[in-house]
């Protein structure tokens, strides 16, 4: 249930209607609450104000019709106009950017209004009756629907500007930045789960005999609830490994877990384990911190790319992505086994450490920016700033290890002054990541 909510939560929220229906559907409770209002106070209040619209039947269906015409045509033509600039963005920045435009709040309210006002006049217009029959005109509707007009005026104007700032680069990446930053919490949460220093983790050996548990889906893992397997586990004295991540892509049949002893798995409970698991149809970045660090790698990419060659986006990009690696290098990882309230170990995970994110963060951006000089530094510059915040020796190793790898590609920057420029702030790098307190830094070969 809870990962069913979860994911209904995470499919609303990314949905390009959600809001707009919500916002349609209390402007026809809105018509029919201010028309019964009209039909208590009468008319007699209209003409003491004059400031306000206080013509007859016809100037109302009039009003109400050309209000309704204009939003429904200009609707149309800015959303025509939004997939656009959606398509280009996309081949230009890449596809899975397209999810950052979709769950926007504000594009979702600019066409939430437009609906909204377009249904609230359309509602009000039915009541309009001419003085052939009983006459009745809800004065105070039409001026709400006038002053919802001038609204959806002011939104319009809004939605330009809000679509302008949204495709600029900058303000793209820095989204995409601060969401990761806003969801490490998530990702890595404080922890107080004992970690047994007397546990080893259990070989190969140990689980030839698991029972397996096949997935019955095809689609990427989006969500695990790891509580909800540690409870079951329990309950029916199990020792689960969970073989995949929230991220991974499996089908039907691939093997999710395993389970010990064999004899205590029945179907049912293969059933209940795999409640556990929830899937979909593409990435979602609730349990997948590699998602948003996959989007900016790929803005990286296509900057890079020789149709596009902007090496200052790729440049942005490696500075948000230092920024998450930062925060993660604050965090403590998850640890591999979950233990029962008796401190026995019950499920098995394979949390991501950070050389993970490292090579996910630097590896496509080292490789397609190998040439260039700016993009190198960049990457060295960003690493020596992690420096003072690995405080565990693997970290360091990590950072270590790549810039051996960007020390193996710089050979292809042709420039013999560019390459010696990139050399000494590889030096410099190095001598940053040695262990605090060491009195000699590793030396490199081209010292």
């Amino acid at each position: 249930m809870k990962l069913r909510l979860l994911k209904i939560y995470d499919i609303l929220s990314d949905s390009f209607w959600f809001l707009p229906t919500v916002m349609a559907i209390l402007a026809i409770v809105a018509a029919l609450f201010s028309v019964r209002i009209d039909i208590n106070i009468g008319e007699g209040w209209v003409h003491s104000i004059n400031w306000i619209w206080s013509g007859g039947p016809d100037g109302a269906r009039s009003v109400l019709s050309i209000v309704a015409g204009s939003l429904m045509t200009v609707t149309s033509i800015v959303f025509s106009l939004t997939i656009t600039t959606l398509a280009q963005t996309s081949s230009h920045f890449g596809p899975r950017i397209l999810r950052n435009f979709t769950s926007d709040r504000g594009v979702q309210f600019t066409l939430g209004t437009f609906i909204a006002t377009f249904v609230y006049c359309l509602l009000v217009l039915r009541t309009v009756r001419s003085v052939e029959e009983t006459m009745f005109v809800p004065y105070l509707s039409v001026n709400i629907g006038l002053g919802l007009t001038l609204a959806s005026l002011a939104i319009l104007i809004y939605f330009i500007h809000h679509v302008a700032q949204m495709i600029q680069v900058e303000n793209l990446i820095a989204v995409i930045g601060q969401d990761f930053q806003n969801m490490l919490p998530t990702f890595f949460p404080a922890s107080d789960i004992k970690i047994h220093s007397d546990q080893t983790l259990p070989n190969d050996d140990y689980w030839q005999n698991a029972a397996a548990i096949d997935a019955t889906n095809t689609g990427y893992l989006q969500q695990t609830d790891v509580e909800q397997l540690t409870y079951l586990a329990t309950q029916h004295n199990l020792q689960l490994k969970i073989m995949h991540r929230p991220g991974d892509f499996l089908s039907n049949g691939t093997p999710l877990m395993q389970a010990m002893p064999p004899e205590h798995v029945t179907s049912e409970i293969k059933s209940a384990l795999r409640e556990c698991f929830s899937f979909g149809n593409n990435h979602t970045p609730l349990q997948d911190p590699l998602f948003l660090m996959q989007q900016l790698v790929e803005i990286a990419a296509h900057a890079l790319s020789p149709g596009i060659n902007e090496p200052f986006t790729a440049q942005g990009c490696i500075v948000w992505l230092g920024a998450a690696l930062r925060g993660i290098a604050k965090r403590d990882v998850l640890p591999a086994m979950r233990y029962d309230e008796k401190g026995k170990w019950r499920v098995l995970a394979d949390p991501l450490d950070f050389n993970e994110f490292v090579h996910a963060a630097f590896d496509q951006i080292r490789l397609y920016g190998a040439n260039n000089p700016a993009v190198m530094i960049s990457l060295i510059n960003t690493i020596t700033s992690l420096a003072p915040d690995l405080h565990r020796t693997t970290d360091r190793a990590v950072m270590m290890q790549h810039l051996q790898l960007i020390r193996a590609d710089i050979i292809q920057i042709l420039n013999l002054p560019d390459r010696e420029r990139v050399i000494e702030k590889l030096q410099g790098a190095q001598r940053a990541l040695a262990a605090p307190g060491s009195s000699t830094t590793p030396k490199s070969e081209y010292e």
